[in-house]
């Protein structure tokens, strides 16, 4: 059966009225939401970010660098990180979906970035103070949880935030695919270590994706569950016992991969990258409230997206999201501008 956009959208809906939660969509145009490209020729970005000067900061993760759009050009700032393929058929040897730099955020004018073209048990975060190669950062320690094989140490790290007082940075890990650990490191000593685990607190939604630092006491960690299904949940982790104080199910999302919070806000926004490992799908944009019971509000935006994977807002209230492009591996990649949020 073909659904139109219709058809799509009631789908949704009935979703949620099975779920006891609530989506609703919302026309673009309707409501003046614009959309543009900012940035493209990016191979697999995985990051947004804003430096202090406010230029747009990039993990252009497939091509090993970080890049900054100054006065409309991508502009080298870090390059030189290796590159690891996350996936390759053990049939056919076809690799895919080529990673470096997954993660990039700004502490004043010390840039931050997780190595993650290394291999599991490998991966650090590496401290940049001014732009060059990425054998000059200084790096975190490495992440290997207690009673795990050092190959199957933390890897993947990404989805990182800082405390408002930036001396902690939170984030997630995804070294085996049974067990996800969050992480936290000391921005002083540069120590990594193991924040929290949704599969010690009988969470059963594994993949996190990334973290926002929430108040002084909590933070978000959102999970993209397991791939095409729809069982996406975000997470408040305590940040004093590491225990968790609620969670809420994402109803009409199947891949949830980057999440951001409006500045003066508790409006969330929500990417949902709609996975699959052969191709690029459409994905979606939502707004998303956190209300009581654990039934989110997730209302679709109608924006035209192809595998988006992280967002931000920047400093004038725009919302930037990084995504795949129609297709991955390639130079297809790009930053989208969405206004009217």
């Amino acid at each position: 059966m073909v659904l139109n956009k219709f058809g799509v959208v009631l789908a949704l809906c009935l979703l949620a009225v099975a779920c006891g939660e609530k989506v609703e969509s919302d026309s673009g145009a309707a409501k003046g939401i614009e959309s543009d490209v900012v940035a493209s020729g990016l191979m697999n970005p995985s990051c947004v970010t804003f430096s202090p000067y406010g230029e747009l900061t990039i993990c252009d993760s497939g091509n090993g660098r970080v890049v900054i759009l100054r006065d409309g050009k991508l502009i080298d700032y870090i390059t030189g990180f290796d590159t690891e393929y996350w996936k390759v058929d053990k049939k056919t040897g076809t690799k895919r979906f080529k990673l470096g730099p997954l993660s990039a955020l700004w502490l004043g004018k010390t840039l931050v970035v997780s190595d993650g073209g290394k291999k599991d048990g490998q991966e650090t975060l590496l401290f940049f103070s001014a732009p060059g190669l990425a054998a000059t950062g200084v790096a975190s320690n490495t992440m290997v949880p207690e009673g795990v094989a050092p190959e199957k140490g933390e890897g993947n790290l990404t989805g990182m935030s800082a405390t408002a007082d930036q001396k902690t940075i939170y984030l997630c890990g995804q070294g085996q695919d049974d067990h996800s650990w969050l992480l936290q490191c000391d921005v002083a000593t540069k120590k990594l270590s193991v924040f929290a685990s949704a599969d010690t607190q009988g969470i059963g939604t594994n993949s996190p994706m990334q973290v926002l630092d929430w108040d002084d006491t909590s933070v978000l960690a959102l999970y993209s569950g397991k791939g095409g299904v729809d069982d996406g949940l975000i997470v408040k982790w305590d940040k004093n016992t590491a225990k968790p104080l609620g969670q809420w199910t994402l109803p009409g999302l199947t891949d949830p991969m980057g999440m951001a919070r409006k500045a003066g806000s508790d409006q969330l926004v929500v990417v949902d990258n709609n996975w699959s490992l052969t191709e690029v799908k459409t994905g979606r944009l939502a707004k998303v409230n956190l209300v009581d019971g654990g039934k989110a509000t997730v209302k679709i935006i109608d924006v035209s997206l192809h595998g988006p994977v992280s967002c931000v807002f920047g400093p004038q209230g725009d919302l930037f999201v990084a995504q795949l492009g129609k297709k991955f591996d390639s130079d297809k990649g790009e930053v989208i501008r969405i206004k009217g949020l």
